[in-house]
């Protein structure tokens, strides 16, 4: 039987940050824009109910 490995939360939490700093270093222009557009206008403009899904 194989035993799961165990990873400690603060661990996980690092590797996650880490992969994210990655994907946000190789953004394209486009992809910057269309995320300060989102920061700037908020959750108020975030669809809900059926959209959401």
């Amino acid at each position: 039987m194989k035993q799961k490995k165990q990873n400690s939360k603060p661990l996980m939490a690092a590797q996650f940050k880490a992969e994210a700093r990655m994907m946000l270093a190789n953004r394209s222009v486009k992809q910057s824009r269309f995320i300060e557009i989102a920061i700037a206008k908020g959750r108020e403009l975030e669809p809900v109910g059926r959209m959401a899904g």
